[in-house]
C-alpha cells in the first residue's frame, strides 16, 4: 500500500487539474481568476500534506521515494503555488477570459514529481513529456503577442529534437544492458554503446535544465512567457531536470561499477571505478554555464532575461555538486550540497520572478530596470520579499543561498578542484552585480508615476495569494538560511 501512497501528490495534482478543466467552461469569465486559482492552490496545499505521509520504497522498479525526493517533492508543490498565484495576478489583470492554464500549470507539475521519482529511463521519458507539452502550452499563451509565438515555436521545435535524442539514447542503453531501469549491468563488450546512450541521454536532461551547451532556447522562452510562467520554469522545470539527472548521473556510477543498487542521495555512495572522463565532461559543461549565465546577464535590461541567464549559470553550480565530495579522487559522491542549493535557488527564482508579475503592471510588459524604477516605494512589502530572494541569488548573508554557494565552493576545496571553486566565486561577484541592480532599481526614486493604479485597486483581490506566497518564500529562504538542518543538509 505504501508504494501507491508515495504517488499521492502526484495523483493530487492531475486530480486538481482535471477538476479545474472541468469546471472551467461554468464558471463566468469575471470570475473565473477568483475561482480556480483557489481551487488549484487547495489541491496542492493538499499534496504539500500528503509528503507526510511518503516513505522509502520503490513501485514496480519505475519510481522510488526517499528523504531527498520527498523534500524535492515538497520544494517543487510551494514553487507551483508561486507559480499559480503569479498566473492569477497576471490573468486577472489582463481580464484574461480562460482559465485553462491553472489546469496546465498543475498538469506540469504532476510531471515534474513524476520526473523527480522515476527510476527507469522510459518512466523518465513519459514525465518529461507530461512537464513539457503543457508548458508549450502556457509559454504560448498570448497568441498574439510576437515574443510569445517566437518562443513558443523555438522552445517546441528544440523540445522535440532533444526529446528524440533522449530517447534514442534509451535504446541505445537498452541494447547495452537488456533494461531501461536506471539500475542495470553492461552486457560485455557493450560497454561503448552504454557510453554513446548516456551521452545522449545526459544531453536530452541538460536541455531541459537549461544548462551550456544547449542553453541557446532560455533568453527567448523566457522573455515570451508571462513572468509568472517564467517563474513556474525556472523553479519547477529546473528542479525536476536536475533531480532527474542527479539520478540518472548516480545510476551511471552504479552501473560503470557494477554495484548493487543503493538508493539514498542524502548519504555518500562510494563507487570503486569511477570514470575521471565523466568528471571531465561535467566541470566543462559547469563552468561553461557559469561563465555563459554570469557575463551574459550584465548586458540586459530585461529582468526576465537577466535571470534566464541567472538560470543558466546556476545549472552550471548544481552540477559541480555532482562531482563532491571528491568524485575525481576516491569516486565517493553524495548529493546534499546539490540539491540544497538547487532549492534555494528554485525557491529564491520563483519567489523573484512572481514579484516581478506584480511589480511590472499591465501585461507585465513594463518589466525592464528603467519600468521598475521606484516600484519598491509605492509596493513596499512585495519589493521587499523580492529583495530577499534577490539576495539569495546573489549569495549575500544571511539568506540561505549565501550557505548553498558556501558549501559548494568549500566541497570543490575539499575535492581538489579550487580552480573550479575560485572561478565559480569570481563569476558569483560579476552576476551579484546584476542582482543587486535590480534591488537597488526597486528602491530608487521613481522616474513616473504608477500609470495603472486604479486597475491596481480594482484587480486587489487578485493579489492576496501572491502577497502570502512571496512572502513565504522569502521566509523560508530565511529560516533555511539560519537553520539549514530543516533542508537536510
Amino acid at each position: 500500500m505504501s508504494n501507491y501512497i508515495n504517488l499521492m501528490p502526484v495523483i493530487l495534482v492531475i486530480l486538481g487539474a482535471m477538476v479545474s478543466i472541468a469546471a472551467e467552461p461554468f464558471i463566468k469569465d469575471e470570475n473565473k481568476h477568483k475561482v480556480l486559482p483557489w481551487s488549484a492552490a487547495f489541491f496542492v496545499a493538499l499534496a504539500m500534506a500528503s509528503c507526510v505521509l511518503l516513505s522509502p520504497d520503490t513501485l514496480f522498479n519505475l519510481f522510488a521515494m526517499d528523504p531527498i525526493r520527498r523534500l524535492l517533492t515538497g520544494a517543487v508543490l510551494f514553487c507551483t503555488l508561486l507559480g499559480i498565484s503569479g498566473i492569477q495576478w497576471t490573468l486577472g489583470h489582463e481580464k484574461h477570459k480562460g482559465g485553462e492554464p491553472y489546469g496546465l500549470m498543475l498538469l506540469a507539475t504532476g510531471g515534474a514529481l513524476l520526473m523527480i521519482q522515476a527510476v527507469d529511463y522510459l518512466a523518465l521519458f513519459i514525465a518529461m513529456e507530461l512537464t513539457s507539452f503543457p508548458v508549450y502550452a502556457l509559454v504560448g499563451l498570448r497568441r498574439r503577442n510576437t515574443n510569445s509565438s517566437e518562443g513558443v515555436f523555438k522552445y517546441f521545435v528544440s523540445g522535440a529534437i532533444f526529446s528524440a535524442i533522449f530517447l534514442y539514447g534509451v535504446a541505445m542503453i537498452y541494447g547495452a544492458t537488456g533494461t531501461t531501469s536506471f539500475y542495470s549491468s553492461c552486457i560485455l563488450w557493450r560497454e561503448p554503446l552504454y557510453a554513446i546512450g548516456v551521452l545522449m541521454v545526459l544531453f536530452g536532461v541538460l536541455f531541459k535544465a537549461g544548462a551550456a551547451p544547449v542553453h541557446y532556447w532560455v533568453a527567448d522562452v523566457y522573455t515570451g512567457a508571462a513572468v509568472a510562467v517564467t517563474g513556474f520554469m525556472a523553479a519547477v522545470v529546473k528542479v525536476a531536470a536536475l533531480a532527474a539527472l542527479g539520478s540518472i548521473w548516480l545510476s551511471v556510477l552504479v552501473t560503470k561499477a557494477s554495484s548493487a543498487p543503493a538508493w539514498n542521495l542524502a548519504e555518500p555512495v562510494t563507487i570503486d571505478s569511477q570514470s575521471e572522463s565523466l568528471g571531465v565532461m561535467v566541470m566543462i559543461v559547469a563552468i561553461l554555464s557559469i561563465a555563459i549565465g554570469a557575463f551574459g546577464g550584465l548586458a540586459q535590461k530585461s529582468i526576465r532575461r537577466i535571470l534566464a541567464f541567472s538560470a543558466v549559470m546556476n545549472a552550471g553550480f548544481i552540477l559541480i555538486g555532482l562531482l563532491l565530495p571528491d568524485y575525481l579522487v576516491s569516486g565517493k559522491v553524495q548529493f546534499g550540497p546539490m540539491f540544497y542549493f538547487l532549492i534555494t535557488y528554485a525557491v529564491a527564482s520563483a519567489g523573484a520572478l512572481t514579484g516581478v508579475a506584480y511589480l511590472a503592471g499591465k501585461d507585465d510588459k513594463n518589466e525592464t530596470l528603467d519600468d521598475l524604477q521606484g516600484a519598491g516605494r509605492r509596493r513596499p512589502f512585495v519589493s521587499l520579499a523580492v529583495a530577499v530572494c534577490l539576495a539569495s541569488l546573489a549569495g549575500l548573508p544571511p539568506v540561505a543561498g549565501f550557505l548553498a554557494k558556501f558549501v559548494l565552493f568549500t566541497g570543490a576545496f575539499s575535492a581538489g578542484m579550487s580552480w573550479i571553486a575560485v572561478a565559480g566565486f569570481g563569476f558569483s561577484l560579476v552576476a551579484a552585480a546584476y542582482y543587486l541592480r535590480i534591488a537597488y532599481v526597486l528602491f530608487a526614486p521613481a522616474k513616473k508615476t504608477c500609470e495603472c493604479k486604479c486597475q491596481c485597486a480594482d484587480n486587489a483581490v487578485f493579489g492576496y495569494m501572491l502577497k502570502f506566497t512571496v512572502a513565504a518564500a522569502a521566509v523560508a529562504l530565511l529560516v533555511m538560511g539560519v537553520f539549514p538542518s530543516l533542508a537536510l543538509l
